[in-house]
């Protein structure tokens, strides 16, 4: 049996963004407000990247103009791209995902079984199958990766 685990960051420039804001001090999560990233607020130019849980409440689309945005929700809280934050929690990430791929043969090296194939910033496949046979059964493996990455990095995956 093939086991193939589809790992999707929810609302990746959001999260990452928020979590960064909560560590540096930020009294709010962005994550629980009405809630973009993308454009300008001061212009409201540009499209919505990503959005919140309640964002998504008022029809807040990806990729709609942030005008519009304002029109559903005139007291949206609008976050600005940070390209290279993104980069370096993707990297981080992906990192932390190598990490279930390893298996360690009595008295021998750590060695790579498990392929990791990033699709985007935010998401990646993980062929799970050479390592599968180390873990009870692939959910309870999909729910230690899954709760690890919130409790090490503070976002949440699909």
């Amino acid at each position: 049996m093939s086991v193939i685990f589809h790992i999707d960051v929810n609302s990746a420039y959001l999260s990452w963004t928020a979590v960064e804001e909560l560590k540096n001090g930020a009294k709010r999560d962005l994550r629980l407000i009405p809630s973009i990233i993308g454009g300008d607020q001061k212009s409201r130019h540009g499209v919505v990247l990503a959005k919140s849980i309640p964002a998504k409440k008022y029809g807040i689309q990806t990729g709609e103009p942030v005008v519009n945005a304002f029109r559903k929700c005139p007291d949206l809280v609008v976050g600005s791209p940070d390209h290279k934050l993104y980069s370096q929690y993707s990297g981080r990430l992906m990192e932390f995902l190598k990490e279930y791929t390893k298996v360690r043969a009595a008295g021998c090296e750590e060695v790579y079984t498990a392929s990791i194939e990033q699709v985007s910033v935010d998401e990646c496949y993980m062929d799970f199958t050479p390592v599968s046979a180390h873990y009870t059964d692939p959910l309870s493996a999909a729910c230690q990766i899954k709760d690890g990455i919130r409790e090490t990095f503070g976002f949440t995956v699909n």
